[in-house]
């Protein structure tokens, strides 16, 4: 599967919970085009390969949905 869809900023952050959706607004003014394409398909649990230059936001893009998570389990 290509993913061939761009997601916008606003579809990104809605699938997040909000501290990290708040938190990555924060950090970054806008998205690469390896996180337009993959964060949701991530989130969704969809096999992802991301394919992209050193420094595109790769790895944020990989791990972004497993912090929200992570957050939003809030185990103390």
């Amino acid at each position: 599967m290509v993913a061939d869809r761009e997601y916008s900023k606003q579809r990104i952050l809605s699938v997040l919970d909000p501290l990290v959706a708040k938190w990555f607004s924060n950090k970054f003014r806008e998205l690469t085009p390896p996180q337009r394409h993959a964060i949701v398909n991530i989130h969704e649990g969809k096999n992802t390969l991301i394919a992209s230059p050193t420094g595109s936001g790769k790895t944020l893009s990989a791990f972004l949905s497993i912090i929200s998570e992570l957050v939003d389990l809030d185990i103390p």
